[in-house]
């Protein structure tokens, strides 16, 4: 068995790239040609190559979690179930993956060694719930447990894009009107007046803002595109992220949200990971690194280095400021009680519900306060430009 990389065309004349295994390529060509595709090339791929290939959506992942989930609780054997459930997905690639991973199955490979190739598509926390899972004989309950988890991630990511989508439009607008002020508005209004005329000190203040980006306006293009890529370059880099990440935290108001969204990651992920029955570090690391936050990242693995020299998990996490209380003392409960998941659980719950209140109070306050900022420089820019007008008024009179 071999790995293709192959392109073909659909009936309906689209080019189609995928991966999937064949003896060879006349039975890649028999094998597409059932799926209703031609062969245009195909090239075959050795080892991890052909993990670049894989892609699957959010919602395809949650799909794929959901029906698994669903087929191997009912009792069916995992290779039929991946198999029928490949065969319903939309897109090509996340069928060719699923073939492939059939295919590892097939071979002897175990479902979390099928998944580890792929740590972009299947994240660590699935492949370490997977291990778990076949280890502890519950593969069913930590899949549905998995999708529940995914779901909730979409969930949490939506909201936060859903929160930023209305400041980002409003600042867009608020720099459309500015830039329009002061580059075509203005211009014509003081453009009525003879040169040398005495104006006021807020007129000569926007004129001078307003001159200097007309005259270098694609040098000042130029600089703001080299000034964006810059800081997207910067904050691809760990020390730019975590720069980010340590001033986001101390923003008022802002600041508790990010703490409250990195600590509800963590909770969930524990939770999951803790019920699957991971080994304890396996548990704290990944949660870590899901955080979504590299300053409290970095906070949780100054703690588990404590726990690895001896200290409870609550103690280790309640010698770190950036550790919300409430978590440290939903810890120390599991911990007292056994049951550390339930109370993990029980805090994920609790940020779910705390968490949409906390965004609908930031916005609250953020929506007046850009208002506010806004219509102070529109306001300046109108005076400007007003201003001169009073004056020739006056001097009329």
């Amino acid at each position: 068995m071999q790995t293709f990389e192959y392109v073909a065309v659909a009936r309906d004349g689209r080019h189609v790239e995928g991966i999937q295994h064949a003896e060879d390529e006349a039975t890649l060509d028999r094998a597409l040609d059932a799926k209703g595709l031609v062969l245009t090339s195909a090239q075959v791929l050795e080892g991890r190559r052909s993990n670049g290939k894989a892609r699957l959506s959010r919602s395809e992942l949650v799909s794929l979690t959901t029906q698994l989930a669903t087929v191997t609780g009912a009792g069916v054997p995992i290779v039929e179930g991946l198999e029928g459930i490949g065969q319903r997905m939309e897109s090509q690639r996340a069928q060719d993956l699923l073939e492939h991973i059939v295919a590892e199955l097939r071979g002897g490979r175990s479902f979390s060694q099928t998944l580890e190739p792929y740590p972009k598509v299947f994240p660590a926390i699935y492949t370490a719930s997977i291990r778990a899972g076949e280890s502890s004989g519950a593969l069913d309950r930590i899949l549905e447990r998995l999708a529940g988890y995914l779901e909730w991630a979409r969930a949490m990511r939506a909201t936060a894009v859903q929160a930023l989508i209305y400041p980002a439009i409003l600042m867009a607008a608020i720099g459309g009107l500015i830039a329009l002020l002061l580059l075509f508005v203005l211009p014509r209004i003081l453009g009525l007046f003879p040169e040398g005329a005495e104006l006021p000190w807020q007129t000569q203040v926007v004129m001078s803002l307003s001159d200097g980006l007309r005259e270098n306006l694609v040098a000042a293009g130029i600089a703001t595109g080299l000034s964006i890529a810059g800081v997207v370059w910067l904050l691809r880099t760990p020390r730019g992220q975590l720069a980010l990440h340590r001033f986001l935290l101390r923003v008022p108001k802002l600041g508790p949200l990010v703490n409250k969204l990195a600590m509800s990651r963590f909770a969930s992920t524990a939770a999951t990971l803790q019920e699957a029955g991971c080994e304890v570090f396996t548990v704290l690391e990944i949660s870590a690194e899901t955080c979504g936050n590299r300053a409290v990242h970095e906070a949780f693995e100054r703690s588990i280095q404590a726990i690895r020299r001896g200290k409870t998990m609550s103690q280790a996490f309640d010698a770190e400021p950036l550790i919300d209380p409430l978590l440290v003392q939903m810890v120390h409960v599991g911990e007292q009680s056994g049951a550390l998941d339930m109370a993990l659980m029980k805090l994920a719950r609790h940020y779910d519900e705390e968490i949409p209140r906390a965004v609908k109070r930031f916005l609250t306050l953020l929506e007046p306060t850009l208002l506010l900022g806004a219509g102070g420089i529109v306001t300046f820019i109108l005076l400007a430009a007003v201003l001169p007008l009073f004056q020739l008024y006056d001097d009329i009179g």
